[in-house]
């Protein structure tokens, strides 16, 4: 009886040390930093948390950033939410963040993505204003200009545009893309290694926080 007691002490020793040592793996401070105010998140359920990626259309990093992205999201487990947000570091960046949220409404987000970075990096033409972007819209989704037009300036979209506004200057980031787990880990990607691993240290620090709940 005692020999079993010590044997079921030492498997749990053994198994919060081997706990301990992963979760040391990443560090605040060398790996990533805790927003003082966190970030509002939107997960709710059964999720248990969220990946908020900070993006720019015009950001070369963001739409090379693309493809890891794709691969995360096929293996991403259903209970962690990733969420896109379009930066608006000044109002130079409003044109691009109305039209995400315009793609979002109209629900063609994944294909409005593709010909958006294809457009700027690929063609290499510039989209800074909302005509261009209509236009685009038209031409390469279906969407009239019109429509495109009264969307990006509808009720719908301008709460959405505020809460990028909100979320870029709270998230106190300088950069794109930038990778924050549930509001407040902000994953420094040149520590981690890059862009797609910080999408890993992310969903680990999302379930590390979701164990110790």
């Amino acid at each position: 009886m005692i020999k079993r007691m010590l044997t079921l002490s030492l498997i749990t020793l053994l198994s919060l040390t081997a706990w301990a040592e992963e979760d040391t793996r990443y560090q605040e401070g060398v790996h990533y930093t805790v927003l003082s105010n966190p970030l509002k998140t939107t997960y709710r359920g059964d999720e248990i948390g969220e990946i908020m990626e900070f993006f720019s259309y015009s950001c070369i990093h963001c739409y090379n950033f693309e493809p890891a992205i794709e691969r995360f999201l096929d293996e991403k487990p259903d209970n962690i939410r990733f969420t896109q947000v379009p930066v608006m570091f000044n109002p130079r960046n409003e044109p691009e963040v109305r039209a995400y949220y315009v793609a979002q409404v109209l629900k063609i987000g994944e294909e409005a993505n593709r010909e958006i970075f294809n457009t700027i990096h690929r063609e290499r033409r510039a989209l800074r204003t909302d005509a261009q972007f209509a236009q685009l819209f038209e031409d390469k989704l279906g969407v009239d200009e019109e429509k495109y037009m009264n969307t990006a300036y509808s009720f719908g979209v301008d709460p959405m545009v505020q809460k990028s506004v909100q979320l870029t200057g709270n998230s106190r980031i300088g950069g794109t893309p930038t990778i924050i787990a549930n509001g407040k880990y902000v994953i420094d990607s040149g520590a981690v290694g890059s862009n797609e691993m910080a999408l890993y240290v992310a969903k680990y620090l999302i379930e590390r926080d979701a164990q110790q709940q």
